[in-house]
């Protein structure tokens, strides 16, 4: 995309973001009436949709997300240690996991780290790192397959690269490549939003069931992940943790996992 068609969307979807923010901020009081709650929950919805719309417009390829995934996975592994999987038969569960994806041109794949840090986490381009310490803490085939599902759904649902693509959207000037994989690098250890892992929560259980796993695994996951947290504590968690976090809590997300069919 050329400078010139970039800044022309860019400053259309600001003045519509900017309009719509002016109208909640002068129309909408403290107490919201019933009425302007529907109001307020229509415009949001809009601003979903504008959303949605000027990321497709700007979307990457798979094969350029592909790329930038291989470049930062470059970056990432000089600073771990990667060991032989333990305890459950990841290449088995991922096997089946995989049968399901809707994203098939991503290049799905894991990686074991020597670490007791209890996490597993992803990044573009379907790579996922799986910490040696969430092996040892759990005790299910059914809780590994859920993370392993929960983290394919990262990708999935392209919350890993609508990041790169938001902060490319942000400079003033057609980034190369390798900024690209820069900008990629500098947020992978940001933590995703409540919604996204909301999102991944619930597509993560709908692929484990596909492939034959236990929705109990990951109600039985997340029940364990309370306990964790109160040892941890909300100040303590690695940035990277995509689970061990302050918001949501593993108390929301599993009473979440529960109501689902």
């Amino acid at each position: 995309m050329n400078n010139q068609m970039k800044d022309k969307i860019s400053g259309l979807f600001s003045s519509l973001f900017t309009g719509i923010f002016i109208f909640l901020f002068f129309t909408v009081t403290p107490e919201i009436k019933a009425q302007d709650e529907d109001i307020v929950k229509d415009l949001l919805k809009t601003v979903d949709i504008l959303n949605e719309t000027l990321l497709d417009m700007t979307a990457l390829t798979d094969d350029q997300e592909n790329a930038i995934g291989e470049e930062m996975d470059k970056q990432i592994s000089q600073d771990l240690r990667f060991t032989n999987e333990r305890k459950f038969d990841l290449k088995s569960i991922f096997k089946k996991l995989m049968k399901y994806v809707e994203r098939k041109s991503i290049n799905y794949n894991y990686k074991v780290v020597q670490t007791d840090e209890v996490n597993a986490y992803a990044i573009s381009g379907g790579y996922m790192y799986v910490n040696t310490g969430i092996l040892d803490f759990l005790d299910d085939e059914n809780e590994i397959a859920f993370v392993l599902a929960h983290e394919i759904s990262h990708n999935e649902k392209k919350h890993c690269i609508k990041r790169v693509q938001y902060a490319a959207l942000a400079t003033s000037v057609d980034p190369s490549f390798g900024e690209i994989v820069q900008m990629a690098y500098n947020m992978y250890s940001l933590p995703f939003s409540k919604y996204d892992e909301f999102e991944a929560d619930d597509n993560g259980v709908f692929l484990m069931q596909k492939a034959g796993y236990d929705k109990s695994g990951a109600v039985s996951f997340f029940e364990k992940l309370e306990e964790l947290e109160k040892e941890y504590g909300i100040d303590q968690r690695d940035a990277v943790n995509d689970f061990i976090s302050s918001h949501p809590t593993a108390k929301e997300r599993r009473e979440r996992i529960l109501k689902m069919d």
